[in-house]
């Protein structure tokens, strides 16, 4: 029996009464205004996996825009205020269905074009945190995990090989990664309702980071979604690149890139789905050859990019640990603003420049959300996954937006002077000076970590405020107050932090000394007395205190 990512309940969901259900793609559009709010409807998915959520994400991204076409800004917003039904959404889908069927002849979803010969891989090596047959053989997963999955069944099989082929991590030689490099961060934006109001439906959840794309002829359908085609493979060296300007492919392949060479095994027999329960055919493992398309320079929609220098060619951000702190935020939402070494997601752009009052539910201030996810990898191997969500702080004109953006970068930078200062006050009190300490390791390591922590509550609630008071040219009535009340955040913070890790030994006068007089040079610095008090005043645009 066939498989279709389209028209069987493919994706599971949390609806609004709590209930948890499995819906087909042209059910997911239930519970918007033109659909009836008073009904059921999905808020969100449910897979067992954090990851495979974010990539339910993507997916549904990437089949509306092939649907319908979405070219500009006034083609997006009748979309969201009118929402097609679920008849309307189901005829929008025919032309693709064809080529998103798992199993069963023709074109498989996200899989080789042919046949392929060779051993078979058990189907749980192709989640990304599963240790790889030499780790397992040499006992190192420690951190992750093996033998969960014995067998899949044809949803959580779709959405692990959708999943691997999104996020490749590197896999050795001629394994190719994902679009984006290996272990990207996504980030998408997520409006949100006021206490009173009913839950955001998670079709507007998803719509909310549809882009700007003309839907593609039948014949581009061919470079959107690899697949349906001959496998473009990647043998010769050096490899033959495949960029978002090649002419073999289509912007849209991002959503659908297709860097491994894979095709599934399913079981003869029915059986139980190892992560969901689910009694159906099963996917017991997978076949994977080398050298799948090998892709170039090509900025995905809904991930940060950076550069080394402002005429270097971008790349992907990755997460690097479980933690997504305040100047990972600035980073990702508001970027460089010279030399673009920080560059927004194409969805967050928009949401700033175009969205923010449609995104808004009271008129009053817009109420949205930025949800970021990743694994953050060691070449190879899996370490923790990203998940968090904060506000957004999205303004009401463009003057008000680029104003807080200007604070909320200046703060970070400010941020990153002061731990630098205390780090230096450490090394004078506890290492005598010493520069080569590593900042990364022990109390220093601590120290960061502490100050961070101290001031990572009162970031976004500052930003808040800010948005409240500011008029909508942007000019505050005392612009340096602000600056003002965040120098004495870190000031306190930094200073806490060195208390706390360097008490003064009231036995030790020559050790005592040592730190009371690093303690001052800290302090001076944050009363801009010391040339690092000038930078760091100079990063907050604060005079310099007579």
């Amino acid at each position: 029996m066939t498989f279709n990512l389209l028209s069987d309940p493919f994706l599971p969901v949390i609806m609004r009464s709590g209930a948890q259900r499995w819906l087909a793609f042209p059910e997911l559009v239930t519970g918007t205004e033109s659909n009836g709010l008073d009904e059921d409807y999905p808020v969100e998915f449910d897979w067992p996996r954090p990851d495979f959520n974010m990539a339910s994400f993507e997916f549904c991204i990437g089949v509306i825009s092939l649907a319908f076409d979405i070219r500009k800004e006034d083609n997006w917003r009748p979309f969201w205020t009118n929402p097609p039904d679920r008849d309307a959404l189901t005829e929008k889908l025919v032309p693709l269905v064809p080529a998103f069927y798992l199993n069963g002849e023709g074109p498989r979803f996200l899989q080789d074009y042919e046949a392929l010969q060779g051993d078979e891989t058990p189907i749980e090596l192709m989640l990304i945190d599963t240790p790889g047959q030499k780790g397992q053989r040499e006992n190192k997963d420690l951190l992750t995990h093996r033998a969960r999955y014995a067998g899949l069944g044809l949803p959580a099989a779709a959405m692990a090989l959708y999943t691997l082929q999104a996020y490749a991590p590197s896999g050795g030689a001629g394994i190719r990664t994902s679009v984006r490099g290996g272990g990207p961060l996504t980030a998408l934006v997520v409006p949100v309702s006021h206490d009173d109001a009913p839950p955001i439906p998670l079709w507007r959840k998803i719509f909310a980071n549809v882009g700007h794309y003309a839907k593609p002829k039948a014949r581009e359908l061919l470079k959107a979604l690899p697949w349906i085609a001959r496998t473009l493979t990647s043998e010769g060296k050096p490899p033959r690149e495949v960029h978002e300007a090649d002419p073999d492919a289509h912007p849209l392949q991002a959503y659908f890139g297709m860097p491994r060479r894979i095709r599934l095994v399913f079981s003869s027999e029915l059986g139980i789905c190892s992560m969901t329960g689910m009694e159906g055919s099963l996917v017991t493992g997978f076949i994977q050859k080398k050298h799948g398309v090998h892709y170039g320079l090509w900025q995905h929609p809904l991930t940060p990019y950076r550069r080394q220098k402002e005429a270097g060619e971008p790349y992907s951000a990755k997460p690097k640990s479980g933690r997504f702190g305040y100047r990972d935020w600035v980073a990702v939402t508001v970027g460089s603003k010279e030399g673009k070494l920080a560059e927004q997601p194409a969805n967050i752009k928009l949401a700033k420049n175009h969205r923010s009052h449609t995104l808004s539910q009271n008129k009053q201030a817009a109420d949205a959300r930025i949800r970021v996810g990743g694994w953050a990898m060691n070449k190879m191997e899996a370490i923790a996954y990203l998940f968090a969500e904060e506000p957004l702080h999205l303004a009401k004109t463009p003057v008000q937006q680029q104003a807080l953006d200007d604070l909320a970068r200046h703060f970070s930078e400010a941020a990153d002077q002061a731990v630098s200062q205390l780090l230096a006050a450490l090394k004078k009190a506890l290492f005598n000076g010493q520069k080569n300490a590593s900042n990364d390791k022990g109390i220093l390591d601590q120290a960061r970590a502490h100050f961070f922590d101290a001031t990572e509550d009162l970031f976004h609630p500052l930003l808040d405020d800010l948005l409240q008071e500011m008029p909508e040219d942007g000019c505050l009535a005392d612009p340096n107050a602000s600056a003002r009340l965040w120098l004495g955040i870190m000031r306190r913070a930094a200073l806490a932090t060195f208390d706390r890790l360097a008490p003064v030994p009231l036995k030790d006068a020559e050790k005592a000394k040592a730190i009371v007089a690093a303690y001052g040079i800290l302090n001076k610095t944050f009363a801009g007395r010391t040339k690092q008090g000038k930078t760091l005043y100079g990063k907050l645009k604060l005079p310099l205190p007579d």
